[in-house]
């Protein structure tokens, strides 16, 4: 049986994807947020930082911003679709910084034999440090909208 982790990592990698550090102890600055206004904390295993957000309550849904290896929290306001802003009435909206984004805080060696399991597993070991066992995803496009 495929665990959560080797089965996103197939899918995002086409090959599973190995840890890239022994577990270490997690960092939260903030609890999490409900229905009022966003929280942002970090979230850190090894030499991985990672720059989280959420906002809404409901079932857990792991939002990602256009902008590839660029994508972080920072791009939302821009975005043709503020997914955090639209669904957070409906549900936990969590975001994240992808690792040495461009305008993110998110930080870390990423891995040159596989760099998109480095990022499969940072959004599963958040998921894991928020407890979450079951979430739907959703990213977006690229795209932004003129201002």
């Amino acid at each position: 049986m495929l665990s959560r982790r080797t089965f996103v990592s197939l899918a995002a990698a086409g090959a599973a994807a190995p840890r890239l550090a022994a577990a270490q102890p997690a960092i939260r600055e903030t609890a999490p947020s409900g229905q009022g206004a966003p929280t942002t904390s970090f979230y850190e295993k090894g030499n991985v930082r990672i720059r989280y957000r959420e906002v809404g309550s409901g079932f857990p849904l792991l939002v990602t911003p256009g902008g590839g290896l660029n994508s972080c929290i920072a791009k939302w306001p821009t975005a043709v679709f503020n997914a955090p802003e639209e669904f957070k009435n409906d549900f936990r909206c969590i975001t994240m910084d992808q690792r040495n984004a461009t305008d993110g805080e998110s930080t870390g060696p990423i891995p040159v034999d596989d760099p998109w399991g480095a990022f499969a597993d940072d959004q599963l070991g958040l998921m894991d440090h928020l407890g979450i066992q079951s979430f739907s995803s959703w990213a977006t496009a690229s795209a932004a909208r003129s201002p």
